[in-house]
């Protein structure tokens, strides 16, 4: 069993600031489904406390306003890190950007370094946003203004 902090550490939080990968992993309390997706759009605003972005129609909107339990995973360091938090959905769906999104604060419980033993992460993966590069700066602009200005 790895060793649980209780805080992102800096450079965690300097990650964390929408341009890493980031799982989320949540559990329908109804059905039992275990449900995932991959996010870009998170940013770590203290070492508690994590913001993210996600369509307003998704399911996770509504799974997490029942049940707010959740695991964030993400590389940083040589290394897969596991976020256990709590979800408070600040924003439903906003309004005057060119995306209907939801606002989601994720309140950090317990992290845990959660790479097999023996294993390091060589290189951190990369990705490209497929759109049009008028609309990457716009949108990105528009989520980071969005969820750090969130009370």
């Amino acid at each position: 069993m790895s060793k649980v902090i209780a805080e992102l550490s800096p450079e965690m939080v300097q990650q964390l600031q929408g341009q890493n990968i980031v799982f989320l992993n949540i559990v329908n309390r109804e059905t039992g489904d275990i449900y995932s997706t991959c996010l870009s759009w998170v940013y770590a605003v203290s070492p508690t406390a994590i913001r993210f972005a996600i369509d307003a129609k998704s399911d996770f909107v509504q799974i997490l306003q029942q049940d707010p339990r959740l695991i964030m995973n993400f590389i940083v360091q040589e290394t897969v890190f596991s976020v256990k938090g709590k979800a408070a959905v600040k924003v439903a769906k906003t309004e005057g950007l060119t995306l209907k999104m939801a606002l989601i604060e994720v309140t950090v419980e317990e992290i845990r370094d959660i790479m097999f033993y023996g294993g390091k992460i060589v290189t951190q993966p990369a990705f490209v946003k497929t759109y049009k590069e008028d609309l990457i700066k716009k949108l990105d602009d528009e989520m980071r203004t969005a969820l750090n200005s969130l009370p």
